[in-house]
């Protein structure tokens, strides 16, 4: 019963990159490359980060352990970076006042294998008592409070980031996941929550 409403909620979201009606588009407040969209593009890399694929463009996505919206975004991008269209780069990001964020964020980023935990994550993600959860388990407290630091610092890349692309405080709850990063171009752009069909298509193709 859990698997089928889960598979209708996913449906419903899923059929939102169909449409250029995303009620979020960050580069619509970010449209022109400046030096700080690059600066935020280069220290990227020093973020906490799980990759995937080895071949075609760079994509960071921001994803939350337990974001429903995260999970089919990750979704979506396994077919393009299987067949080597896309290197992905998840940064985790735990919310703080969240035990359950917290403790399966410090999980996948401690794993042995964090590329395995995060498939683990995804492939586990369901309904449970009327609430989306990742898969994994929720790490110790001890391995939490080592990746604390980790899980502070990808937060504070995403923090500040929205803060800018949403000045008029559109998204009101917040700080809020998923987010991509990726170029058009010679251009950096953000997308906050699903892409629309046309921001899919720069993400994919590069153009």
């Amino acid at each position: 019963m859990r698997n089928r409403f889960l598979l209708a909620f996913l449906l419903l979201l899923g059929s939102l990159v169909m449409f250029p009606s995303q009620p979020v588009r960050a580069q619509d407040a970010a449209p022109q490359a400046a030096d700080h969209d690059l600066q935020f593009w280069e220290a990227l890399g020093h973020s906490y980060y799980v990759q995937e694929g080895t071949r075609g463009p760079l994509v960071y996505l921001f994803l939350e352990p337990d974001c429903p919206y995260c999970h089919v975004l990750y979704d979506w991008l396994q077919n393009p970076v299987s067949t080597g269209k896309l290197r992905l780069r998840v940064i985790i990001i735990g919310f703080p006042n969240s035990p359950s964020s917290m403790g399966k964020a410090a999980a996948i980023l401690g794993a042995k294998d964090p590329v395995q935990a995060l498939k683990e994550n995804e492939k586990g993600f369901a309904i449970r008592d009327g609430a989306p959860e990742g898969g994994i388990a929720p790490a110790s407290a001890a391995l939490s409070q080592k990746q604390l630091g980790k899980l502070q610092r990808n937060f504070a890349f995403l923090a500040g980031k929205e803060s800018l692309l949403d000045p008029q405080g559109v998204q009101q709850s917040g700080v809020s996941t998923p987010m991509l990063v990726y170029r058009s171009g010679k251009q950096v752009q953000y997308v906050l929550g699903l892409p629309d069909h046309q921001q899919w298509q720069q993400i994919i193709h590069g153009s």
